[in-house]
């Protein structure tokens, strides 16, 4: 994909920019994720926070519960209430809703995670990395694999 990336919400009140390459973009099949998107899955991408920023209007954020003690904020629209993305403070990355993003064409997730919670219908590629839960390796075979995929 070529940077600049840019995206925003549903009603065009709040926009961004990306200006450094993503790390990864996965589908996340999470309960949460499915209640959040109204959907089966969230696309999730991995952005560095310093290249990253809002370039138009302010977003709503509230607290998502955790399983650790680090605090994560879910970021939206305040008028439209598109989720935008998720920050968990101390992290180098943020979690992009890769759905915002205006050019969607060429999203292909390298891996799924939560699979545990998949929808039995969901068939996933055989050459897709695979999680039951969360990865277990800080995301690092989902960043390798989509850094080799997007330098191939």
């Amino acid at each position: 994909m070529k940077l600049p990336l840019r995206g925003g919400c549903q009603c065009g009140a709040v926009r961004y920019e990306i200006s450094e390459n993503p790390l990864t973009l996965y589908a996340c099949h999470c309960t949460t994720c499915q209640q959040q998107t109204s959907s089966a899955f969230g696309l999730s991408m991995l952005v560095p926070r310093d290249g990253f920023k809002y370039l138009k209007g302010g977003v709503a954020a509230f607290s998502i519960p955790t399983d650790s003690k680090s605090k994560k904020l879910g970021h939206f629209c305040g008028d439209c209430g598109t989720r935008i993305a998720h920050d968990t403070a101390g992290k180098p990355a943020l979690s992009l809703k890769a759905g915002t993003l205006d050019d969607r064409a060429k999203l292909q997730p390298v891996g799924h995670i939560w699979v545990k919670s998949a929808q039995d219908w969901m068939i996933f590629d055989k050459d897709a990395l695979i999680y039951d839960g969360a990865p277990d390796d800080g995301y690092f075979a989902l960043m390798q694999r989509y850094a080799d995929q997007e330098y191939a």
